[in-house]
């Protein structure tokens, strides 16, 4: 019996002690390319359990190198501002924590904000409920925003005007999906 017991626990015990990631984060990442006068923000995601939990353990750090985890336990704002030519860019990404279970409520949700020259652009979920964007690019020197992603599992892909376009909220995402 002891011997069953000992083949039993040489099998299981280093897969118990194996970690593995039940769930893979969303992250979004603020960068700015001054050279090209573009302020982009994409989708990215971490996988790898140490790479979460060194993020997690210090997320004002990530924020601050501009890699927004969409996680945490409370609610945060990640801001910045920014001078591209003649136009003045602001950009707020508020993560939420998780409000729920199940599919979309167990999960943390970030929305954001674009202000281009005091004009809001952007005034949307950037991963919550039906959106899932992938990019967001302020094209400052072209005088246009690219939008990449989707609603409802249907695929959103637009260039809007920065002086006269619509604001991109979830109604503007829900009517533009194809």
């Amino acid at each position: 019996m002891n011997a069953i017991i000992a083949v039993v626990l040489a099998l299981v015990v280093p897969h118990a002690a194996a970690r593995h990631a039940d769930v893979t984060l969303t992250l979004v990442e603020y960068r700015v390319v001054q050279a090209i006068g573009q302020v982009r923000l994409t989708s990215g995601y971490v996988h790898d359990p140490e790479t979460q939990e060194y993020m997690l353990a210090d997320l004002a750090a990530s924020d601050h190198r501009g890699i927004v985890l969409v996680a945490g336990d409370s609610v945060r704002r990640f801001a910045r501002r920014e001078t591209i030519g003649a136009h003045r860019v602001e950009t707020t990404l508020t993560v939420s924590p998780a409000v729920g279970h199940g599919y979309r409520g167990g999960m943390a949700t970030v929305d954001v904000v674009i202000i281009v020259d005091g004009r809001t652009l952007v005034d949307c979920p950037f991963d919550s409920g039906p959106v899932e964007l992938q990019e967001i690019d302020v094209l400052a020197r072209d005088g246009m925003l690219s939008i990449r992603g989707s609603y409802g599992d249907k695929r959103v892909e637009a260039l809007v005007p920065l002086g006269h376009g619509p604001t991109i909220n979830a109604a503007w995402l829900a009517r533009t999906a194809r």
